[in-house]
């Protein structure tokens, strides 16, 4: 037990720098941060050209969640026509679908607050480079949009759009640029021009001494609320064998004390049908056939009956 709570003193920056790729989502922040690097990354993601990428400061979100969540930013640029948001998720976690949600609020809000009416909000899309398959489908990517239930070929056109990318889909569903672009992340080998490009730009982050510490620091603080998310589970799940225990306990108290009713109950009503059939002059022959009682059970009621 103390080694386990000890862990994180005991660990420095070391080799674990070598390690890290563009999984770790500040590596991808800063390799992003190149508009050349990342309007690729999005055109593979879209399929389709975008123009050029102007890039929305960290303390403009600020302005609008002070008082609120803020929202993560990876990529955060805009072109003429749409907001795109863009995140490295490499940790398995199920509340994506609501947090796009909320970025797509806030995004907006961002807007808002420059005076821009209703109708002159651009695009907005959240995308998130799953390391993991969210929806348990096995494709590389899932698209949503706003539709009508009862039309699905009717388009609210609010838009909004939501992708979830996972590198992990095991379907022939995407192109073979994007194909490249989440093999590359999922196991960090660069297989065309554009992931080699990628991958230079990691080992440049890599080597500069001023983003070490800071980006090993965020991997060291994911990896303990990975461990201690574990260990909450570990403990939930051994919390939830004791109470089911308990409650099974309890079932087979209850369970029992059901049968014993019941079992209670029919020797009762056993030796009422006793009492009737000696009443009526029933042989005890015939009392011993009907109730399944023998002679010693049907002599003790007798007796008790006198």
């Amino acid at each position: 037990m103390n080694k386990d709570r000890n862990r994180k003193e005991d660990r420095s920056i070391g080799d674990g720098w070598k390690k890290l790729s563009i999984r770790n989502h500040v590596i991808f922040g800063l390799v992003m941060r190149r508009p050349k690097l990342a309007k690729k990354c999005l055109e593979r993601i879209l399929g389709r050209t975008i123009r050029e990428l102007n890039y929305i400061e960290a303390e403009k979100t600020e302005e609008v969640s002070a008082a609120t969540r803020g929202i993560r930013v990876d990529i955060y640029c805009e072109d003429d026509e749409t907001l795109y948001n863009v995140e490295m998720q490499a940790f398995e976690v199920r509340d994506l679908p609501k947090r796009s949600r909320y970025y797509q609020d806030m995004m907006d809000m961002i807007l808002l607050q420059k005076g821009e009416p209703y109708r002159e909000l651009k695009q907005n899309i959240v995308i998130f480079i799953c390391t993991f398959d969210l929806f348990g489908i096995g494709r590389h990517i899932y698209t949503f949009e706003n539709r009508c239930i009862q039309d699905p070929e009717l388009r609210l056109d609010d838009g909004t759009t939501k992708i979830f990318l996972n590198t992990k889909g095991i379907l022939e569903d995407i192109p073979r640029p994007l194909k490249l672009l989440l093999d590359y992340i999922e196991t960090g080998k660069a297989e065309d021009a554009y992931t080699r490009e990628l991958d230079d730009a990691v080992a440049e982050v890599r080597s500069d001494d001023k983003w070490r510490e800071p980006i090993m620091t965020v991997e060291m603080m994911l990896e303990d609320c990975a461990y201690d998310a574990r260990e909450k589970g570990r403990e939930e799940g051994r919390a939830e064998g004791r109470e089911e225990g308990r409650a099974e306990g309890r079932e087979e108290g209850r369970a029992e004390g059901r049968e014993e009713g019941r079992a209670e109950g029919t020797a009762k009503e056993k030796e009422k049908t006793v009492l009737r059939m000696l009443a009526a002059g029933k042989d005890v022959e015939d009392i011993m056939l009907a109730t399944e009682l023998d002679r010693t059970e049907i002599d003790r009621l007798i007796r008790e009956a006198e």
